[in-house]
């Protein structure tokens, strides 16, 4: 009897009591339904891979992402980006890529391991010579082998005032504001008539050569006078020509004077004397190889020159991209842009959408949202955020960019147990459950975060632990020394592959 008494209590009030208080502190999900990844989601998703890019760690695991197009690491200084992202990137990836290294240090530091274990052919495009004992020599790229390539061939030939115009908007960006726009399409239109002119009679024509022309007044009113009379291009060269020399005899001489002085400025970077000039001389290879074969580019500037090379930079990453979509191949390439908002690739923010039908794939690495807004405006920023397939963040100082991903992360909902007292000592305590939204992290919880945050694709976002090249075994006895430290990384092994 007492068997039968304690078997209805459990079954028809223990046990469905336990059931309510369980469905009662289990959250709906009204209020939000964000979260952290979990390991069975991570691993759905593909993402415990060992291949693509590595991102970090989720426990013991190592944690990658593979893109298509294009993808964003939002790091401070100090934030661990190249140690925990790019060489890791160069160290495990065999696909070709291009890498703008403005300090030289990525070269001195992985272009072995990219030789030895990627079997690329390793192309250093470095003016300034930096580390040559470490680098050797340095591979020459003129900009004007475009346009070289359209007058050769008579099919291309349509498409060589657009790439002039194209080049002569990347050495002159649009202005910070729309009142300067007038004068900086003025010295817009005396580089494209340089460019032009020099590719049509020059044998070998160079930037430096186009800024002598437009320095020497003579010669560049000599130059426009036999422009005047040509008929190539269906007499395009000869309307820009005469429409210059109507404005120099009719208009007024102080605003044609400062057009070519303008042009003339922009050019400056590639005077004679310059580091820039012979390296910029000649082709010893094209950015189209890297759709034929296993090839890695470095871009090696001088930081202590960075107003000089900052133009260059930009200048060969355009030439870099352009070569890349017209050539037609089965390899692909990534971009992997470091400090991309030191210098400024026109057209950049287009391409994100653009990318993957080409076989590119961009890796966009910036400390501070607000540098991209500033370089390449605020209303491509949205596009920057909403056309990148992988978001790493690695750490974030500015209160408005944290509070974005605060938003980015969105809201869980959460049960919260209140307490009521009554009015007097003596009336009983009753409890009572709510639900509430919180963030999954709040701006400041952002801010002071050691992990590194990861958005990919429809997973929902991964939380995760950095890990260096130094703590991956393959990797810490391939990658060379850092040249500005005198030696190697070392740390405790947390990943063996």
């Amino acid at each position: 009897m007492l068997y039968l008494r304690v078997t209805i209590l459990l079954l028809f009030f223990i046990i469905p009591q336990i059931f309510r208080y369980h469905r009662i502190k289990k959250s709906t999900g009204r209020a939000g339904t964000a979260g952290w990844a979990q390991a069975k989601e991570i691993q759905k998703a593909g993402l415990y891979k060992i291949k693509g890019f590595i991102v970090g760690m989720h426990g013991k695991k190592p944690v990658t992402v593979e893109i298509e197009s294009s993808g964003l690491v939002l790091s401070p200084a100090g934030g661990g980006k190249t140690v925990s992202f790019v060489i890791p990137a160069l160290c495990h990836n065999s696909m070709n890529m291009i890498v703008p290294d403005l300090k030289g240090t990525l070269a001195c530091m992985t272009q072995g391991i990219r030789h030895k274990k990627h079997k690329n052919q390793i192309i250093k495009v470095n003016p300034a010579g930096l580390y040559a004992d470490i680098l050797g020599d340095s591979a020459c790229y003129n900009p004007l082998q475009i346009l070289i390539d359209d007058w050769n061939n008579p099919k291309l030939r349509n498409q060589l005032f657009s790439d002039a115009g194209s080049m002569a908007h990347q050495l002159c960006p649009g202005p910070p504001r729309a009142g300067e726009q007038y004068w900086r399409n003025g010295a817009r239109k005396f580089l494209v008539f340089a460019f032009v002119y020099l590719v049509i009679t020059e044998t070998n024509p160079t930037l430096s050569k186009a800024l002598c022309l437009l320095s020497d007044s003579e010669a560049l009113i000599s130059a426009l006078r036999e422009a005047a009379a040509s008929k190539h291009l269906n007499g395009d060269l000869q309307r820009l020509a005469k429409d210059f020399l109507r404005k120099l005899d009719q208009g007024d001489p102080k605003q044609i004077e400062s057009f070519r002085e303008g042009a003339v400025q922009t050019l400056e970077v590639f005077s004679p004397s310059g580091v820039l000039a012979e390296n910029t001389s000649k082709c010893d290879f094209r950015f189209s190889d890297l759709k034929k074969k296993k090839m890695t580019v470095y871009l090696i500037a001088d930081p202590t020159r960075i107003g000089i090379f900052a133009p260059w930079l930009g200048l060969l990453s355009w030439c870099a991209l352009t070569e890349l979509i017209r050539t037609q191949g089965d390899q692909r390439t990534c971009f992997l842009c470091d400090e991309i908002t030191n210098f400024k690739i026109e057209g950049l923010p287009s391409l994100l959408t653009l990318a993957r039908e080409y076989k590119i794939i961009l890796w966009l690495i910036v400390q501070e949202l607000e540098q991209w807004a500033q370089v390449y405006g605020r209303e491509s920023l949205e596009t920057l955020l909403s056309q990148t397939e992988a978001k790493i963040i690695m750490g974030v100082r500015s209160h408005k960019t944290c509070q974005l991903i605060s938003d980015m992360l969105g809201e869980e909902t959460i049960k919260s147990l209140n307490y009521s007292l009554g009015r007097t000592f003596f009336d009983p305590v009753n409890r009572s459950m709510q639900e509430s939204p919180r963030r999954l992290l709040t701006a400041d919880e952002v801010r002071r975060t050691e992990k590194t945050l990861l958005f990919v694709g429809r997973v929902r976002p991964i939380k995760l632990d950095q890990i260096g090249f130094h703590e991956i075994n393959s990797f810490s006895c391939q990658v060379g020394i850092n040249p500005l430290f005198g030696k190697k990384y070392k740390g405790k092994t947390k990943l063996r592959l």
